[in-house]
């Protein structure tokens, strides 16, 4: 199971985030994509007041707001993953011959 060891706030409602198997990186809280309750969090001073829930390894704040670690875990791999990954940009589309 996956559990938020640390969770630290940065500016534009980043968490400097570390995992309980040893990965760590920078979550964008994105509040606006999220809407509703998170909507509470573009007020820095809410956001800034973030905790670890000790029971669940998932960070909170006041009002009930929290997110689950293995979607946040999932996101942050997956982008270090795809960030890594070998890449090949193309300029146009490859020329095919016109058989006729």
């Amino acid at each position: 199971m996956v559990r938020i060891l640390t969770a630290r706030p940065l500016a534009g409602h980043r968490l400097q985030v570390r995992f309980n198997d040893g990965s760590e990186g920078v979550f964008d809280v994105e509040p606006e994509r999220r809407g509703g309750v998170f909507l509470n969090l573009l007020d820095d001073r809410v956001f800034n007041v973030v905790t670890v829930n000790p029971d669940f390894g998932c960070v909170e704040w006041p009002g009930g707001v929290d997110l689950c670690p293995d979607t946040m875990h999932q996101s942050m791999t997956s982008a270090v993953r795809e960030l890594t990954a070998p890449m090949v940009l193309r300029d146009e589309a490859p020329h095919r011959s016109d058989p006729g």
